[in-house]
């Protein structure tokens, strides 16, 4: 079983003053799923880091893997190889820099990670721009920014001017309510696309 972004409810629950509510919902879902005889194993994706704590408390042979510690990074996006690949078949090999430039969001371990979607609607559209803003999350992470935590504007703006910024993402446990200083800003920002995360 595949359950994929499985925190867009959960979010929208958030924004929307059901949270408590809407976490019932996905336990129950997720105890009906360790109960059900038939199922061999599942498999749940998402945005936001999926701890075992909250709504994954029932399920049993839990493992979380997210782009910021796993030995699935080749899988996060597209590697190198593979945008070489997209952009030779489209015969846009002139456009290799600016595809790095833009979308190279993630250097983890060995793999330099690529987004997904941006590099399909640059195909697609020809034209560079930041395309992961168009999502629904966008609207979720203004307000956090603008809550200012350590010096957090200060350290956005620094990134916008090409700095680097250290973050430590093992702060962040899975939900926007329980955000509480700029490292777990940064890092859901990291999560949802907004921003490169270099793992060295």
């Amino acid at each position: 079983l595949l359950i994929d972004e499985y925190d867009v409810p959960v979010a929208k629950a958030n924004n929307n003053g059901y949270y408590d509510e809407m976490l019932d919902v996905m336990k129950g879902l997720m105890q009906a799923l360790k109960d059900n005889q038939a199922l061999r194993f599942a498999v749940v994706t998402g945005c936001l880091k999926i701890a075992k704590e909250s709504i994954f408390t029932g399920t049993n042979n839990f493992v979380s893997d997210t782009i910021t510690n796993s030995r699935l990074n080749e899988y996060f996006g597209f590697v190198q190889s593979e945008v070489d690949l997209l952009l030779k078949d489209a015969d846009l090999t002139t456009q290799a820099e600016s595809i790095k430039k833009w979308y190279d969001g993630y250097l983890l371990k060995d793999y330099q990670v690529y987004n997904p979607r941006a590099v399909v609607s640059v195909m697609l559209k020809g034209e560079f721009k930041s395309y992961w803003s168009e999502t629904a999350s966008y609207e979720a992470i203004v307000p956090l920014i603008n809550m200012n935590y350590d010096g957090l504007k200060t350290a956005i703006i620094e990134m916008l001017s090409g700095g680097e910024v250290k973050v430590n993402t093992a702060t962040f446990k899975n939900d926007t309510v329980n955000i509480q200083s700029k490292d777990d800003v940064l890092t859901y920002m990291i999560h949802l696309g907004y921003l490169g995360y270099d793992q060295n």
